[in-house]
């Protein structure tokens, strides 16, 4: 179910225009590193909001969380895998999308950001309140730097970690058992 309706929200999104990444669980997969969700997360820039919630909502989703940058949508009918959609300035998508890959998934061509670009969703993810399960993150984070030998000495990763984990974060990859 999940896989079909990647593939239909894909094309309906190139109908009405509308660019997206797909990140969380989803994009993990093809970034080497398999996981079980239930879910299926988008990145999206902020002007396509409005966009995004009629095309969910023809899809039979329905708004059941909002905040300033991040709405969720559950289906009318129970099973059906909940959608996140994360939203972003214009600067931050230019920066993700054009470092982003293309990948097949099913029947569609669809956008993952780079692994380093990733691991700076997840240090954002984890670091938030209102998250549930941190270690999740950190778990993926941990198999992102190990599968795209993601360099802790490289100044420019070292950064990105900085700016969105914290000093602490680029200590905890720098020092694994610790």
């Amino acid at each position: 179910m999940i896989l079909e309706l990647i593939e239909r929200l894909t094309e309906e999104a190139a109908k009405r225009n509308m660019d997206f990444l797909l990140i969380g669980g989803q994009a993990m997969s093809h970034l080497g590193y398999q996981r079980l969700t239930m879910d299926v997360d988008f990145l999206g820039p902020q002007e396509t909001r409005e966009r995004w919630e009629q095309t969910l909502s023809s899809f039979g989703y329905r708004l059941s969380n909002r905040t300033e940058a991040f709405d969720q949508f559950h289906h009318s009918t129970p099973g059906w895998p909940r959608v996140d959609i994360m939203y972003v300035n214009q600067t931050t998508w230019r920066n993700l999308s054009e470092e982003a890959g293309s990948r097949v998934h099913g029947q569609v061509n669809i956008k993952v950001p780079s692994a380093r670009h990733m691991v700076a969703l997840k240090l954002h993810a984890a670091r938030s309140p209102s998250r549930s399960d941190p270690g999740k993150d950190w778990t993926d984070i941990r198999q992102l730097v190990k599968r795209h030998n993601l360099d802790t000495a490289d100044r420019e990763f070292a950064t990105i970690v900085v700016r969105y984990g914290g000093e602490e974060a680029l200590e905890r990859l720098k020092n694994p058992g610790s």
